[in-house]
């Protein structure tokens, strides 16, 4: 069809069409809208039509206790027309009963609004022609097409279908009029009427489609901006309360430190120190972020571009996550199709590009991966751009999640990221700065394969300042806010006669895996693994008395580690500790729900901390004391088993009681049938009963 044809079709239908259109995508929505309204309106009309009906039985009765009713053959039509009527009383009961089950499907909707479509025109219409051969009355007529047109909101087509059967019924009976005595005169003046009625029929109805179609786009925006509201609110509520996260933790280590150079100036003035400058340099730069992205969105956020070296600029700031990269076990490579590129750049929005990056590839890349660097300089027409690509070999992010990751306050939901790790808004600022920039950022992800970030950013000639070169120190000074503290090798414990209990940590912050170590090292031995996966087989491999979880981690978050554990044959007898900056009713009980037995709030108090664990240790004690009188007054022997056994020892005392006649029967038997390994079932035993 050519543009000609195309463009005499459009004029074609918009003579004919004065009703506004709809969205092809929207069609059947809006179908399903119109049909549910229909039955609001079939339900009246019906009750109407049944009401109509008696006051026709009434005009029946008055015209046959006069005698009208058999002076005109055409009245006694009217009665059968009048006992069909009664037909009404059924859509009438049955809408008002059963509305919502019929709105519930479109067969059901089908099968009432054309049960109406037939009664009424058989009903109205049938009684339209009837009154029009009799008197040569159109009101049943106007009545027909109004209340017809009323009752649906029909569609182009069907309206013209609708019109055309109206027109050519009357039509033809005011044709075939049997009263000879009507003029042509009086048929041209009911045609000219008949016609007219059903030109403001037509109308009133495209009018009525309308306005339906006006309450569904409404109904539509207020729908669609309710779930924007809940969204942003829903992210809102996330960004504030990983926001208090991510002070929380940095507050509990100044806080917690600041208390221990108090006690002991000697011992951790430079240590303590050295942390509190830390973590407060997370906090600044953090709300560094926030303020960035607020004069960004106030458009008050300038830009200082200097003339130098690109590709040594970025490289300096690739090197200064090279240590953290490979504290890691991490492989960071760094790839420049040029040596040197001089340019005008913004040292410190490319610094906080390239670093957001970075530290998030970084924080999701396993052990033994690799993080790539890349810079690709390119010419098109007259534009001149280069582009730096971030690749990973991390775990990935979903599809689904893609298109909101530059979004403010999102965080993508992965199983292996852990629920809320983060603020959400490194990435929306890197998006903010690139856009400010004039650039643009593309990402690529495959779930446990990694994701790539590749940022175009345009290439502005320049010639080497004669400034101050920018100094590796202070790059790495501004980097170190993006980093985590290095990982600290477990601090040794001396071999004593008296073992002290085994405590396990479970924390991605190094900084405070460290000051549980200052706050518990002197009384417990401690283990600690940094994200969730590898704290819970830790657990299972050396079953530890106590352990200590953060809740949001990498990996596993510490509900799923609690739940784990509590479920595990092994792991299950051991009491846990939840530490989470997330202090709000909800999240303290998801966190008891899971199986923890203490739910702490970070900042803690360190002594509230050791009176807790010391607690739950002292309740296992009494345990082994019960366990220590029943042997010593033979209780087990007796068959009859203390209230309250744990089932694993119930299950071990069976197993050894069913063996007893077996010289062979030794630990060796006994841990292979309770399916646990030598020091596993040492230590469970142990741990439940204080006896090997």
């Amino acid at each position: 069809m050519d543009t000609t044809q195309k463009e005499a079709k459009s004029k074609w239908k918009f003579s004919l069409n004065i009703r506004k259109e709809i969205p092809d995508e929207l069609e059947k929505e809006f179908t399903a809208f119109k049909d549910i309204k229909s039955i609001d309106r079939i339900q009246a009309s019906a009750w109407l039509g049944f009401a109509l009906t008696i006051f026709m039985f009434g005009l029946d009765i008055y015209r046959q206790r006069t005698g009208e009713f058999y002076t005109s053959h055409w009245y006694t039509v009217l009665f059968y027309f009048h006992l069909l009527g009664l037909l009404f009383l059924f859509p009438a009961v049955y809408t008002t009963v059963y509305k919502k089950w019929i709105i519930q499907t479109r067969l059901r909707r089908g099968i009432v609004i054309w049960g109406m479509v037939v009664l009424t025109i058989t009903f109205m219409l049938g009684q339209s022609v009837v009154i029009y051969f009799h008197r040569e009355g159109l009101v049943m007529f106007l009545g027909f097409i109004f209340i017809f047109t009323w009752m649906f909101a029909m569609s182009h087509t069907e309206r013209t279908i609708f019109a055309f059967f109206s027109l050519t019924i009357m039509c033809a009976a005011i044709i075939l009029n049997p009263n000879t005595e009507t003029s042509e005169n009086t048929r041209v003046t009911n045609f000219i009427e008949v016609l007219f009625l059903s030109t403001v029929a037509f109308i009133f109805d495209s009018f009525d489609f309308n306005l339906k179609l006006a309450n569904f786009m409404n109904q539509l925006k207020i729908k669609d901006e309710q779930e924007r509201i809940i969204r942003l609110e829903e992210f809102k509520s996330r960004f504030f309360t990983n926001l208090t996260h991510e002070l929380r933790t940095p507050l509990t280590m100044i806080s917690g430190m600041a208390r221990e150079i108090a006690e002991d100036p000697r011992r951790w003035a430079t240590e303590g120190s050295e942390i509190i400058v830390r973590n407060s340099g997370n906090l600044l730069n953090l709300v560094n972020q926030i303020l960035a992205l607020s004069k960004i969105e106030s458009g008050s956020l300038p830009l200082y571009m200097v003339k130098g070296d690109v590709v040594s600029y970025l490289g300096y700031v690739v090197d200064a996550f090279r240590g953290h990269a490979l504290a890691k076990r991490i492989k960071l490579h760094f790839l420049s199709e040029e040596a040197e590129v001089i340019m005008d750049y913004d040292p410190d929005k490319y610094m906080t590009i390239l670093s957001n990056l970075l530290s998030n590839a970084i924080k999701f890349t396993p052990e033994e991966g690799n993080v790539y660097v890349s810079l690709v300089f390119r010419q098109a027409q007259e534009n001149s751009y280069f582009e730096m690509t971030v690749r990973d070999t991390g775990i990935g992010i979903p599809q689904s999640e893609l298109d909101h990751i530059f979004e403010r306050f999102y965080q993508a939901q992965n199983e292996l990221t852990g629920s809320g790790v983060g603020t959400g808004i490194g990435l929306s600022l890197v998006y903010e700065l690139i856009k400010l920039l004039g650039g643009d950022i593309q990402v690529k992800s495959v779930l446990g394969k990694g994701t790539t970030f590749t940022v175009t950013l345009p290439r502005r000639a320049g010639e080497m300042s004669d400034g101050s070169p920018l100094l590796k120190e202070d790059i790495r000074s501004n980097v170190n806010f993006y980093l985590p503290p290095s990982r600290q090798e477990e601090i040794p414990v001396e071999e004593i006669i008296d073992e002290k209990p085994d405590i396990l940590i479970i924390e991605d912050n190094t900084d405070v895996i460290k000051y549980l170590h200052i706050c518990l090292g002197d009384i417990y031995r401690i283990t600690s693994c940094t994200d969730g996966l590898a704290g819970l087989e830790k657990a299972i491999e050396m079953v530890p008395d106590l352990i200590l979880s953060d809740v949001l981690m990498p990996v596993k978050d510490g509900l799923a580690v609690c739940r784990e554990l509590k479920k595990h044959p092994i792991t299950n007898h051991i009491p846990i500790i939840l530490l989470s900056a997330k202090v709000d009713p909800e999240s303290r009980l998801a966190g008891l729900q899971s199986g923890a037995d203490v739910y702490m709030a970070k900042p803690f108090d360190k002594h509230e901390l050791r009176m807790q664990i010391h607690n739950l240790l002292d309740r296992r004690q009494v345990l082994h004391a019960r366990y220590l009188e029943e042997t010593k007054v033979s209780e087990l022997s007796s068959g009859d088993p203390p209230q309250q056994e744990d089932p694993f020892v119930v299950k071990a005392r069976n197993i050894v009681f069913d063996h007893l006649d077996e010289s062979e029967f030794s630990v060796l038997h006994l841990y292979r049938a309770v399916f646990l390994s030598r020091t596993q079932l040492h230590k469970k035993l142990k741990a439940l009963t204080g006896m090997s």
